[in-house]
């Protein structure tokens, strides 16, 4: 917000910061019609991303910034005169008496561009490319060849499902976002303004510094927490990764390593419960299932995903021979550190309580920026002293929520497109169809269709998309409603850092001042067991621990094959073992094939994995005594 030299902008965080003010006191104190909030939610949105990035800043119109003005004038102009038809015909919407006029519709379709064009502001062209498409697709759709054929639409249909129903822009997506979701924007705001990042990569760098390779696993813990508050990988990247990249080159690994494990980790973060981005309440919606048990199903996944991240960068430690923090360099934790943690712990903390005991999540989220607020008076000096950040943390967090929601808008278009043509129930049926029989295949066509929709997006607008068209299709292949939400949730978020985009390397890269598809490789190897985690909670529902079929025997087994796999993984894909340092090409492809088979869910080949990575770890120590002789 200091950066700001413009009156404009400096107007625009002001609305911003009204904005969150809006959002907790509507929490707190009122309820309002569902068609107005919904309407103003959006309005407020397109008003903020206006002001805070006014067009006649775009260096393309530095000779003419006229233009930029104009521009923008058309665009508030556009919005206000959509307002004003929508909120004429309301009544009507209500009732279902609804007739297009081309008046309305002329205002509706004004409303929308002036919607989308913002939308390419505030995020880039790839959510509107995607929305550009289905719009297309719902006009084509007489002339499209089978699976995708359908009966089409014309303009005043198109309106009337996109922009003049409770089902398109302004449909229950956009409510149960703006409803549950904007608080904890404004929560993982407030708390980056207490100082609980610093505090957080203080004790993490502490705890970790006498494990080899500590730097990186202090920033692993650090883009984690963080990560599952942001909602946007490249935010949390931005936030952290200035601060724990340095750290993690300064300790000796490679600039393109440094960079992908803080993407990998602000990634993870995203998957990290109890917030989980704010991507968890809208999928207890969409599964039926109260919160708590979302939550407890995603604990032991992120668990096991951030343990084979964790041996992941021992094993290259190990490769580059990288030691522990020098004493001189390892920080003394204080009292005041301590007390510092408890910036994070306690909001957490209290939004949990919130949650168990029945409060909804906008309640929990509310209850946790009071308590982040208080502590932050009462534990950060600097914070008392400069009561401001409070503002500036609203003014951060209305922001955010104002782009969150223009991209739920444009999502809105593409839900409506897909519930007027019928193309996911078709595109579910054929998935299913080929998933009864193998099942995997289904799988393999779902992750790589998650990848392709959820690259270059936020992770919850890439997960809509993704539930909207890939879920019901693995649903329906067999797999249960919670465990394909989940499937799908894993590879919204790591289209992050999967090539050709991998949005998250990009931001990462240049803080790190390596190559961002470089960047993105590495980033791979080392998420492998995220991204191979999904498989497993399918075949083994056990691990996700709230399913029906659950068993206790299943979960062990899961549980101990996918450890031996971590194990197998990080020392062939790092090149290094922890007892007998590097291994030769042979032994690294000996583990890989081990590491896979013990991810098989069948008994005959992982359980003689299992016994394979044992032998290994049994045969590695008694060679490790006869290597340091020979080295003596």
């Amino acid at each position: 917000m200091t950066a700001t030299k413009f009156p404009i902008e400096r107007a625009g965080y002001v609305v911003a910061g009204l904005f969150s003010v809006a959002i907790i006191y509507t929490i707190a104190f009122l309820v309002l019609d569902e068609a107005n909030a919904r309407f103003g939610v959006i309005a407020l949105s397109a008003a903020i991303v206006v002001m805070v990035q006014p067009s006649f800043l775009n260096r393309r119109l530095a000779r003419a910034p006229w233009l930029g003005w104009a521009f923008d004038l058309i665009l508030i102009a556009a919005f206000a005169w959509s307002a004003y038809w929508f909120f004429q015909v309301k009544q009507q919407l209500w009732t279902g008496f609804y007739m297009a006029t081309p008046m309305n519709v002329a205002a509706g379709l004004a409303g929308m561009t002036a919607m989308i064009l913002l939308t390419i502001r505030a995020w880039g062209w790839s959510l509107v490319i995607m929305a550009i498409c289905f719009i297309a697709f719902a006009f084509a759709g007489p002339w499209l060849p089978g699976l995708l054929e359908h009966f089409g639409v014309n303009i005043r249909d198109f309106l009337q499902i996109v922009w003049y129903s409770f089902d398109g822009v302004f449909g229950r997506t956009t409510g149960l976002v703006a409803d549950n979701v904007l608080i904890f924007l404004i929560l993982g705001a407030v708390l980056e303004r207490t100082g609980a990042g610093e505090s957080l990569i203080h004790i993490s760098t502490a705890l970790t510094a006498r494990i080899r390779g500590g730097a990186a696993h202090a920033a692993i813990v650090a883009s984690a927490v963080f990560g599952m508050m942001s909602g946007s990988v490249a935010a949390n990247i931005a936030g952290t990764g200035v601060f724990t990249i340095p750290m993690i080159k300064r300790q000796g690994f490679s600039a393109n390593f440094a960079g992908a494990v803080e993407t990998a980790a602000s990634s993870g973060g995203q998957l990290t419960p109890p917030i989980m981005a704010a991507a968890v309440f809208v999928m207890a919606d969409l599964v039926g299932m109260p919160f708590v048990l979302v939550i407890a199903a995603a604990a032991l996944p992120a668990l096991f995903k951030y343990i084979g991240l964790f041996a992941q960068v021992y094993a290259e430690a190990i490769r580059l021979d990288i030691k522990t923090l020098p004493k001189e360099q390892v920080p003394v934790l204080t009292r005041r550190d301590w007390l510092n943690s408890a910036l994070v712990v306690l909001p957490i903390l209290a939004l949990m309580i919130t949650f168990i005991s029945g409060k909804s999540p906008a309640t929990a989220g509310l209850v946790g920026v009071i308590v982040a607020i208080l502590t932050g008076f009462a534990l950060n000096p600097d914070f008392r002293r400069e009561p401001m950040r409070i503002a500036y943390a609203l003014a951060d967090g209305g922001i955010a929520a104002a782009r969150i929601m223009l991209a739920v808008g444009v999502i809105g278009i593409v839900l409506a497109v897909v519930n007027e043509t019928g193309v996911a129930i078709r595109f579910a049926t054929a998935i299913s169809s080929f998933g009864e029989g193998y099942l995997i295949g289904a799988l393999v066509f779902a992750m790589l269709g998650a990848l392709v929709l959820g690259m270059g997006l936020p992770t919850l607008p890439a997960y809509l998309i993704i539930a909207i068209m890939i879920a019901p299709a693995i649903v329906k292949a067999g797999v249960p409603p919670l465990a394909a939400h989940m499937f799908v949730l894993y590879f919204a978020v790591y289209s992050s850092i999967v090539p050709p985009i991998a949005y998250g390397c990009y931001v990462a890269a240049p803080i790190a001042g390596g190559h961002p598809l470089q960047t993105a490789f590495v980033a791979l190897r080392i998420s492998i067991v995220g991204l191979l985690v999904p498989y497993v909670f399918v075949f083994s529902p056990s691990l996700l621990l709230v399913t029906g079929d659950f068993a206790w025997q299943e979960l062990i087994f899961t549980m101990i094959r996918l450890l031996a796999a971590i194990w197998m993984f990080a020392s062939s894909l790092g090149g290094a073992d922890p007892l007998l340092g590097r291994i030769g090409t042979g032994q690294r492809v000996i583990r890989f094939a081990i590491a896979a088979a013990a991810m098989i869910p069948v008994a005959a080949i992982w359980a003689p994995a299992v016994v394979l990575a044992v032998l290994v770890g049994v045969f590695s120590g008694r060679l490790m005594p006869s290597i340091q002789s020979k080295e003596s």
